[in-house]
Parts: structure tokens; sequence; C-alpha cells
């Protein structure tokens, strides 16, 4: 009877060192997303994470400032469209209207800003005046001007900073007629035949009709270098939800070979993994 009673003990205490679930089967995460080519989410990820018997709920927005007013405010869990630099400036200019504080709990991707037209096969072809579309939100507005700099098409004040707009430009030899827009909205302007050139990511550029072969010039990413990590996209929630194991699981779950083949195939070039294709392959 000892013995019978020494094993038992020994499968109580061995049990208890077991860790339990940190979640119920058929628990629901609220995702937030931007626009229509999510597919990565939607598809990869929620099938991925159903098969765990874990439900991914999506609500899509149509621009870049209402994911995070709907994360500080609770309406959502989680959401995935930004990358640090964005959501860094987002909660400076809006901390006083949403306090809550947000942060990264994850990476997913990298998406290079590119130089699109449906009227030029080359930058070469440019003309004096032209018209050239950039996003208006100020980190990506900076990328997108710096990419015109490297191209020898226009120069910044030398006290421009990261967040550059056109007010900064000191020098524009073709007097390039530079406007900013919405991000969400640069692609049906493409259609107007008075535009000449337009910056699109990969998400809007693959709404618009366009491919990655497509691109005139595309963002240089070299990861790395350690000024360039602000441009890595993220999955953001709550820092108050920063240890919660569901989501860290989940962030953790993105970075897998289901979701780097829809990058490599749907989005080939558009799209680059926030972590390297060894690490995918192996997961």
């Amino acid at each position: 009877m000892k013995k019978v009673l020494a094993l038992v003990s020994v499968l109580v205490l061995l049990l208890s060192c077991v860790p339990a679930m940190a979640w119920e089967n058929g628990v629901v995460v609220k995702v937030g997303i931007v626009g229509s080519t999510n597919e990565y989410w939607t598809v990869a990820m929620a099938e991925k994470m159903k098969a765990e018997g874990i439900i991914l709920e999506f609500t899509t927005f149509s621009d870049y400032n209402m994911p995070n007013i709907a994360l500080s405010t609770g309406e959502i869990d989680m959401n995935s469209f930004q990358h640090y630099n964005y959501l860094a400036k987002w909660q400076a200019d809006n901390a006083a209207t949403y306090p809550t504080p947000l942060a990264a709990i994850g990476e997913t991707l990298v998406a290079p800003l590119s130089l699109y037209s449906k009227k030029y096969a080359s930058l070469d072809e440019l003309k004096e005046g032209d018209t050239v579309l950039v996003m208006n939100d100020p980190t990506n507005e900076a990328r997108a001007l710096n990419m015109l700099v490297n191209a020898g098409l226009i120069k910044l004040a030398d006290t421009a900073g990261e967040f550059a707009t056109a007010l900064d430009i000191v020098e524009n030899p073709k007097n390039l007629n530079i406007i900013e827009m919405a991000a969400d909205v640069i692609g049906t302007q493409m259609e107007d035949p008075s535009v000449a050139v337009g910056f699109l990511n990969g998400q809007y550029a693959t709404q618009a009709g366009f491919n990655h072969e497509q691109a005139l010039l595309v963002e240089a990413f070299d990861p790395t270098n350690a000024a360039q990590h602000g441009i890595v996209n993220i999955i953001a929630v709550r820092e108050a939800d920063l240890e919660n194991e569901l989501y860290q699981h989940i962030a953790k779950s993105f970075q897998c070979a289901e979701v780097a083949e829809v990058f490599n195939t749907l989005y080939a070039g558009s799209f680059v993994p926030a972590w390297s294709q060894e690490e995918a392959a192996a997961q």
C-alpha cells in the first residue's frame, strides 16, 4: 500500500509539472488588418491557428489610422499592418487622445516601397513637371522622398530628418510636381493620365493591379542595417498584453513556412519575411 501511495504521489507531482494550456479550445482572437491583400493572415494563419483550436476573427480597415485606435480602445486584440516607425510616430501624435500604450509582440514582414507607372517603362522617361504621388503619412513619405534622392531626382535639406516631407525639398531639377496623399488612394489615382509615377507598398500595389516586376524603382532593404530596422512590420498589441501567452504564440506562429510560401508565391517580391527563409522552412 505504501508503494502504491508513493507511486500516486509521484504521478500527481509529475502531472503538476506539465504546463496547462494557456487558452481554451475555440478561443477567439480579434485581429485588425488593412486592405484586401491579407491572405497570409486570412488563409494561411487562420487555417494554421484553427487547427490548434484558436479562431482568428478579422476586422478589415481601409486606412492606417483606425487599426491603432481600435486596438487602443479594446475593440480588437492585435493588429498587423504597420512598421516600428509608424507605430512610434502614431503614438507620439495621439498620446493625448489615445493614451493606452501599444507595443510590438512580433515581427512579420518587410514591404519595400516601390515606384510604379502606367505611362513609363523607365525612370529615364520622366519629363519636366511630371506628377509624382507620395504617401502623406510621415514615416512612409520620408522613405519615398529618400528613394527619389538616391535616384538623383531631388535633394532634401540637411535638416530634413527622419520625417521629411515635400517641404524639405531644396533641389528639384525636373520641377517634379510632388503630391502628397493617403497611401490607400494612390492606387486609384494612378489611373489619372496626368500622373506620371506613384509610390506604393506591396499591399496597395497588388490591389492596384501592379506586380513587383513592373516597379521602376524598389526600396533597398538590408536586414543587417540597424538604421532600417524601423521599417520592419510588426504585430502590435496593448503593452499590458505583451506577456499574454496566447498572443505570444500567435506572433511566434506567424513566422512559419506556410506564411513564407504565401509571400514567395502570391506576393513574390512585394513582401519579404522578417525572418530567415531557413527558419521558416524548419518550422
